[in-house]
C-alpha cells in the first residue's frame, strides 16, 4: 500500500515539475479547464448505468429522472456544489 503511495506521488510530482503549468501550449490548458468536470460526468455516468441495469423498469424511470435533473440544475446553474448537494438529497431520499 505504501508502495503505491509512493508511485502515486512521485508520477504527480513528477509531472509537475518536469512540465510547469506556464510552459504548456495554450491549447493544452484550455482544454485542461474541461477535466474535472469531464471525470466527473464520466464517474456519474457509470454509476448510472450500473443502478439502472440492476433496477426495475419503474425504479429505472425514477433514477433516469433524478439523474436528468441533477443534471439540467447542474447546466443551469453552473455550479458543482449545489449539483453534488442536489444529488445527495436525491440519494437520501431514494434510498429511504
Amino acid at each position: 500500500m505504501l508502495l503505491l503511495g509512493a508511485v502515486s506521488w512521485v508520477l504527480r510530482i513528477a509531472f509537475i515539475t518536469l512540465l510547469p503549468a506556464d510552459r504548456l501550449p495554450a491549447r493544452l490548458k484550455s482544454g485542461l479547464e474541461y477535466l474535472a468536470p469531464a471525470v466527473l460526468a464520466s464517474i456519474v455516468a457509470v454509476e448510472l448505468v450500473a443502478l439502472v441495469r440492476d433496477a426495475q423498469p419503474a425504479d429505472a424511470g425514477v433514477l433516469l429522472a433524478a439523474g436528468a435533473a441533477i443534471g439540467i440544475v447542474a447546466y443551469r446553474t453552473r455550479n458543482v456544489s449545489i449539483a453534488c448537494a442536489l444529488g445527495v438529497g436525491v440519494v437520501l431520499i431514494l434510498g429511504l
